[in-house]
C-alpha cells in the first residue's frame, strides 16, 4: 500500500516538473526569438556605455537565459530521481552557479546602463556553462529519461544559442526547447506507465 502512495506520488511530482519546464522553455523561446531578432536587425553597441535601446534589450535577455536554463536543468536533474549520478547532481550545480553570475552580470549591466565586464567572468562562466552540462547529460546518460541524441546536442546547442550566441544562432536553442517541450513529458508519461 506505501508503494502504491509512493508511486502516485512521485508520479503527480513528475508531471508538475514538467508543466515547470514547460513554461520555462515557452519563455525561454520568446526571450530567444526577442534577442534574436534584436542582435540580427538591430544596432547595439560592443562594450561600454549603450546608446541605443537594443543595448537594453540584448543585454536584458541574458536574464531569461539563465533563470529559463536553471530551471531547465534543475528539472531535468530531479526527474532522474537520482539515477543520474555525481555528474549529474555537479554539473546541475556548476550550472545553476555560472548562470546565476551571468544573470547578475546581465542585470547589474542593464542597471547601469553599460556594458560591465568583470574580467574574465562572462567568457568563463559562458563556457562553464558548456562544461556543467555535459556533465549533466554524462551523468544522464544511463537514465534513459531523454534519447542520447538530445544530451549530446544540449550542451552544443546551448553554448550556441545563449551567451556566445551570434546573429541567428538562438534559433538552434528555440529548435532544442521545442523538442525539449515534446519528448519530456512523453518519455516521463512512458516511465510512469
Amino acid at each position: 500500500m506505501a508503494t502504491t502512495a509512493t508511486a502516485v506520488d512521485t508520479g503527480a511530482t513528475d508531471a508538475r516538473l514538467v508543466r515547470i519546464v514547460q513554461v520555462a522553455l515557452s519563455i525561454g523561446i520568446v526571450a530567444l526569438i526577442g534577442f534574436t531578432i534584436v542582435s540580427t536587425f538591430w544596432t547595439t553597441v560592443d562594450g561600454g556605455e549603450f546608446k541605443y535601446a537594443a543595448d537594453y534589450w540584448y543585454t536584458t535577455c541574458g536574464l531569461p537565459f539563465a533563470i529559463v536554463g536553471i530551471v531547465h536543468a534543475f528539472a531535468v536533474h530531479k526527474l532522474q530521481h537520482g539515477r543520474d549520478g555525481t555528474l549529474g547532481a555537479i554539473g546541475t550545480w556548476l550550472y545553476a552557479i555560472a548562470c546565476a553570475e551571468l544573470a547578475v552580470q546581465c542585470g547589474a549591466s542593464v542597471l547601469a546602463g553599460a556594458e560591465l565586464r568583470w574580467g574574465p567572468t562572462y567568457v568563463l562562466c559562458s563556457f562553464l556553462t558548456f562544461i556543467a552540462l555535459a556533465l549533466l547529460a554524462a551523468g544522464s546518460w544511463r537514465t534513459g529519461l531523454l534519447p542520447k541524441w538530445m544530451l549530446g546536442l544540449w550542451p552544443v546547442v546551448w553554448l550556441l544559442g545563449s551567451f556566445f550566441a551570434i546573429g541567428p544562432g538562438p534559433l538552434l536553442l528555440v529548435a532544442l526547447y521545442i523538442v525539449f517541450l515534446i519528448v519530456l513529458p512523453r518519455r516521463v508519461a512512458q516511465r510512469s506507465s
